[in-house]
């Protein structure tokens, strides 16, 4: 006999999964992330080499997208995000306060930097899950994540 891992509905059983196990109903999972600068506005360049100082006076603001897939609200992927992500995920962040921000360029680069939220990126699915734990109407994309937490991204180029 076959050996059962508790709590899956096997293909060649019909048996449904044990009691409470599996209750059914829609489900949004994120099964994979990584972290990206959500930038928004001007991208600033200083160089080549020397000292870079930015002063951000202007408001702006970077939201949470759906980038691909479909049949996802942007405030589902949110709430799961929170759980799986972090708990400082939001549908939204703005920012209008003064931010100074100093770097050191290095020899023959330049320097860039843009302002934006640290968020994520990340993959989705949404699936009808039966009560025998089989998953069916899946839908599937990814989606780029605000987070509470805001600054400047920098990075160099040769030119």
């Amino acid at each position: 006999m076959a050996a059962v891992t508790p709590g899956v509905a096997h293909a060649d059983s019909p048996d449904p999964a044990p009691a409470d196990v599996c209750s059914g109903g829609w489900t949004t999972d994120i099964y994979a992330q990584s972290k990206k600068h959500l930038g928004n506005g001007e991208k600033y360049k200083d160089g080549p080499g020397g000292t870079m100082v930015l002063t951000r006076i202007k408001s702006g603001s970077a939201s949470t997208k759906i980038t691909a897939g479909g049949g996802v609200s942007v405030s589902g992927i949110v709430a799961e995000a929170k759980i799986e992500v972090s708990r400082e995920s939001v549908k939204e962040i703005s920012w209008e306060t003064q931010h100074q921000y100093r770097r050191n360029i290095t020899r023959n680069k330049y320097g860039n930097a843009q302002y934006g939220s640290w968020g994520h990126n990340v993959k989705w699915q949404k699936y009808y899950q039966l009560p025998n734990c089989r998953k069916t109407q899946i839908s599937y994309g990814t989606a780029e994540i605000a987070n509470q937490t805001v600054g400047f991204r920098y990075w160099e180029t040769s030119s």
